[in-house]
């Protein structure tokens, strides 16, 4: 049997609300963003509302219009994962800016050492490099380069020599003879063991 990758998107299915409570909204938003929308305005309003109270007239538009922002841009596809929405994507990043990478040991029922983890100023001087160079944050974001990355602490990377074996219609077809055999010897001392 042959398999393949597809690495084209067919389709792209996506449900659309037409109507809300009563209001026809002819075309239809997407569901996703109507979803987005429901959670990320009333955060923001609420927490400008308690924070600052009602806003002045000129400082409406920072009012309704950044949740507008994050609601449109963070509910569409992903240029790089496809699969995944831009919200999704960014939330991501700032899991990995704030946890890291953490090594998965027996298959994640073993939790990683604290050594092993690297330190989330030294991934954050990997990604601006440009924190090293200020002047009073400097010592946070450099590292003393003959000192051991605590990163590799765990231990040395496991070392693998995979052997290749190539099969060819000739070997599968004696290994399938093989064990039909088997089978057909198996079926033979269980009918001989059980007489009916």
């Amino acid at each position: 049997m042959r398999t393949s990758h597809t690495y084209t998107r067919h389709w792209d299915i996506e449900t659309r609300q037409h109507e809300l409570l009563g209001l026809d909204l002819g075309e239809g938003l997407p569901r996703t963003t109507l979803k987005y929308g429901a959670v990320i305005f009333p955060l923001w309003w609420g927490a400008w509302l308690l924070l600052l109270g009602f806003p002045p007239r000129p400082l409406i538009p920072l009012f309704l219009l950044p949740p507008l922002f994050l609601t449109f841009y963070g509910a569409k596809r992903s240029a790089t994962y496809w699969r995944r929405t831009n919200l999704l994507l960014w939330g991501v990043r700032l899991n990995y800016l704030n946890h890291g990478l953490r090594p998965v040991i027996g298959r994640g029922r073993i939790p990683a050492p604290k050594t092993g983890l690297r330190l989330r100023t030294r991934r954050l001087a990997e990604r601006a490099p440009q924190l090293a160079e200020m002047p009073a944050f400097s010592s946070y974001f450099t590292h003393d380069s003959t000192a051991p990355d605590p990163a590799e602490s765990c231990g040395g990377p496991a070392r693998l020599r995979p052997r290749l074996r190539m099969y060819g219609p000739d070997a599968v077809a004696r290994a399938r003879a093989k064990a039909a055999k088997r089978r057909r010897q198996s079926h033979r001392n269980t009918s001989k063991d059980n007489p009916s």
